[in-house]
């Protein structure tokens, strides 16, 4: 009888034991292994896309800008008779300005797909096309804007100190007409050797560049692909260095464009000095034929200028659209808590600041391109 008791007791305590442990396996499955469903990849992109509005609507806007803009400047100055005077750097800008049109139409709207489904993107090829475009636009645009800087700087720098002519006569109109062709050769020469050695300088984003396999935030186990910088050439001897070296590049861009404009505007500060004095020590008679003769000069100086301060201006937005997104990369890269930050994205869209500003300073800045557009659409109506 003792035995038998014995027996149930046990059995009674293995079935207690059982049900614990049949309990706690159910709850540790329900909390550790079988975990709650993640949302669709779609879903993810679509928050993701929401909470960063601000930085997708900055890229539509220099999309339109841009794109909207160079158009209209290509136009003018291929159609508009006044604009095609200015052969020192007409071709050059028409150059630009196509280059920076490439940007806000191919390279902007890739950009835009691939921040709205930032998760989806699968295709290598077009990945490593669209980033090699973008860097090759990129570079092009900053060598061109050196060359316009170094190109006004000697255009400036003989009409002010004489060594060009500015007087209307047949002789002086057939040089004119010989140095415009001979310009819009060597101009088109110097652009597609632009564009050449930005193709070769930007290969490395061929190998650099790919698709990789990413973990959407706070989904541990939702695997998606981005276009983005391989995982493998994430360091300061690969990527790291050639980034470096084209940071290198474009700064010193800026710096000899600095210094061609900073000289230009030493140059027209001394000269306005120059005639002040002379406007006040001349006498009667002779300040009158002084005052026509310094009239015409002004008059053929004054469009030179004009077109000049709005490259100046265009040149600095230039530089400055390039600091902002090199900050923004380095919040990026960096451990900050900016690094997910909207403010950072939004930086890092600085760098197609230049592509779509210029058509806005040379609106503002140059009142020549303003007629320029109105005879433009004047002419087609």
């Amino acid at each position: 009888m003792e035995k038998i008791t014995t027996v149930s007791v046990l059995n009674d305590q293995v079935d207690n034991y059982s049900k614990l442990l049949t309990t706690s396996a159910s709850q540790l499955n329900i909390s550790t292994f079988i975990p709650a469903r993640s949302p669709p990849l779609e879903d993810i992109e679509y928050d993701e896309f929401v909470r960063r509005s601000s930085e997708f609507s900055a890229m539509v806007i220099l999309c339109l800008f841009g794109t909207v803009g160079n158009v209209h400047t290509i136009l003018v100055y291929l159609r508009v008779k006044d604009m095609k005077e200015r052969i020192h750097v007409r071709t050059l800008i028409i150059w630009l300005s196509v280059i920076d049109l490439t940007t806000s139409f191919v390279v902007m709207p890739f950009e835009m797909v691939a921040f709205r489904w930032r998760y989806s993107i699968s295709s290598n090829a077009v990945c490593k096309l669209f980033r090699y475009t973008a860097y090759t636009t990129g570079m092009s645009s900053w060598l061109i804007l050196t060359v316009i800087g170094h190109e006004r700087y000697k255009n400036i720098y003989g009409i002010l100190l004489g060594t060009k002519s500015v007087l209307p006569c047949k002789t002086c109109k057939l040089i004119s007409w010989l140095k415009g062709k001979f310009s819009f050769s060597k101009h088109n020469v110097a652009c597609i050797l632009v564009i050449i050695s930005s193709l070769i300088v930007s290969t490395p984003v061929f190998v650099f560049i790919g698709i990789v396999d990413t973990v959407p935030l706070n989904y541990a186990r939702l695997l998606g692909t981005q276009c983005t910088t391989q995982n493998k050439y994430r360091s300061k001897l690969t990527a790291g260095l050639y980034a470096g070296v084209v940071g290198l590049f474009a700064i010193s861009c800026f710096m000899y464009c600095s210094y061609c404009y900073g000289k230009i505007l030493y140059l027209i500060h001394k000269q306005s000095k120059k005639e002040k004095a002379r406007r006040e020590n001349s006498i009667y008679l002779r300040a009158k034929v002084h005052k026509a003769q310094q009239s015409f000069d002004y008059k053929n100086r004054k469009p030179h200028y004009k077109v000049t301060i709005s490259l100046i201006v265009a040149t600095g937005f230039s530089l400055c659209g390039f600091i902002i997104f090199a900050i923004g990369t380095a919040f990026g890269v960096s451990n900050s808590v900016l690094r997910h930050a909207i403010v950072t994205g939004v930086m890092k869209r600085g760098s197609f600041i230049n592509n779509a500003c210029n058509p806005i300073i040379y609106f503002m800045c140059d009142s020549k391109f303003r007629q320029a557009c109105k005879k433009l659409y004047i002419k087609q109506t």
